[in-house]
């Protein structure tokens, strides 16, 4: 047993909460929008609406940020994505991304016998395990997954999670319990280059509050706003 596979199991015992996809945690969610940092500055949005039907689950994703260094852009991205779930299981995702003026599109569906995604992207086109992850911030079942989907384009990482610590998260006034864990994202279990990301997840709401990591600066995800159905 690999490496990666072991820390995963290792979080799974301490905290079961996550090992299995809790959609239902959301269903009095109306929508999450976090603010995009770049080096403590805002420079965009990223909002996910949560629309409730019987048995389906839609999550409409809006994002939309601008960073620039010296007048010129260093990263724009605007785009909007869907995620179909029915009873709990996502069967459906759609995106397009413009990024720096290059398009990107992931379209995902879950086949007949629910062992596979079938993926069609800007940059991969194939198969995935359906224990498999879109890499979205808003659901937590993200940190039980050890391949993750690129929401933008369908490429795939393979995914080490490690728990840090416990700690006290500050967002404005208010004072957050949550579990800090490390990510890290890698083409391949051996590939030395590597993404790193810290996640800050809150014990009560069961929402992820915080996102860091850099590249080309400092960059920050900051839930703003979590307002519930009446």
């Amino acid at each position: 047993m690999n490496k990666y596979k072991i820390i995963l199991i290792l979080i799974l015992l301490i905290y079961p909460f996550l090992s299995y996809s809790h959609i239902t945690h959301y269903n009095k969610i109306k929508f999450i929008e976090m603010d995009v940092l770049r080096n403590g500055k805002k420079v965009g949005f990223n909002k996910y609406i949560f629309i409730k039907k019987k048995d389906l689950m839609l999550v409409k994703n809006e994002i939309s940020f601008l960073a620039k260094f010296m007048g010129v852009k260093l990263m724009n991205i605007s785009g909007t994505s869907i995620e179909k779930y029915k009873n709990g299981e996502l069967v459906e995702f759609r995106s397009n991304t413009t990024q720096n003026k290059k398009k990107k599109f992931n379209s995902l569906v879950l086949d007949e016998d629910k062992k596979f995604y079938k993926i069609k992207g800007s940059s991969f086109t194939g198969k995935t395990p359906s224990t498999a992850m879109v890499g979205n911030w808003w659901n937590h079942s993200i940190l039980n997954s050890n391949i993750i989907i690129s929401p933008l384009s369908g490429s795939l990482k393979n995914q080490e999670v490690y728990f840090l610590s416990k700690e006290i998260l500050k967002i404005g006034k208010n004072y957050h319990d949550t579990n800090k864990f490390k990510i890290i994202l890698k083409k391949n279990i051996e590939d030395k280059k590597k993404e790193e990301f810290y996640v800050w997840f809150d014990d009560r709401s069961k929402i992820i509050l915080k996102v860091t990591y850099s590249k080309f600066g400092n960059w920050e995800y900051l839930v703003k706003t979590i307002k519930e159905l009446n």
